[in-house]
């Protein structure tokens, strides 16, 4: 569909959505962003993340923009950021591990050079960020960071690895019938490796968390994978002191890296 002189392609569907009314949503999408209520952001940054009722279902969009002349290029030569997250989802369901229902992923090019992609899935109306769990008087605390270190080790032991595994990319979202309380899912997954994961690398991954606990993610973790504790500490510790470092410089090099479109 044209809009504006841009071209909008439906790349992916849920087996659910595809019908002509849902389908038209998502070609307009591009129209929809720019007209958003301020009640139904989620949150505006570089990206855009939105609710949206379609048919009856409250649905939750996310818009990745194509900025840089190398981005462009990069995503006309592989899949966009919407696409992967999209398959990624249903690897992750195929799996069992938690994750908002993949229902749509669309594409939108100008000249034939990628500008924009969105990611849409099921809109979760109640969930907790795991970085709540960094503060000390937290609920529920002590055991809810040794279960979300033994649902990475998880994670880790059938092959699963998010790239970006930090605090805000854990949801923790009510599940009576579940430990604690809660069942783990996994958002902003376009950046996922499928593969077997050793111990060290499993590590690297883990701490990208900073939870500043007192050792229970990496309990749990270690009881995932069946792994001794006590021989992981040093490494754990190494590993999250140099996180801590990456991530300072990461933070202050930020805003030459958006200009530079990385």
């Amino acid at each position: 569909m044209v809009v504006t002189g841009l071209v909008t392609n439906v790349v992916r569907l849920a087996a659910g959505w595809d019908e002509p009314q849902r389908r038209a949503w998502c070609e307009r999408l591009e129209d929809r962003t720019r007209a958003v209520p301020p009640h139904a952001v989620i949150y505006r940054g570089r990206n855009v993340i939105f609710r949206d009722l379609v048919e009856g279902e409250e649905v939750a969009v996310k818009r990745f923009p194509v900025a840089s002349p190398g981005k462009r290029l990069v995503y006309r030569l592989r899949a966009t950021k919407a696409v992967r997250a999209f398959d990624h989802a249903l690897r992750l369901e195929a799996l069992g591990i938690g994750t908002p229902q993949p229902l749509a992923a669309v594409e939108v090019r100008r000249d034939g050079w990628p500008a924009a992609s969105y990611f849409c899935s099921a809109y979760l109306p109640e969930f907790r960020e795991a970085r709540e769990l960094r503060v000390p008087g937290a609920p529920d605390r002590s055991l809810l960071l040794g279960l979300l270190g033994e649902f990475v080790g998880r994670l880790h032991e059938l092959g699963v690895v998010h790239r970006d595994l930090t605090s805000g990319n854990v949801l923790l979202v009510p599940d009576r019938d579940r430990p604690g309380g809660v069942c783990f899912q996994l958002v902003d997954i376009n950046r996922m490796r499928f593969a077997r994961i050793g111990v060290r690398a499993g590590v690297a991954n883990l701490v990208q968390l900073r939870l500043n606990d007192g050792g229970e993610v990496l309990e749990g973790y270690c009881r995932a994978r069946g792994l001794d504790p006590s021989r992981l500490r040093r490494l754990y510790a190494a590993r999250l002191a140099w996180r801590g470092v990456t991530q300072g410089v990461k933070e202050r090099t930020r805003p030459w890296r958006r200009r530079l479109g990385l």
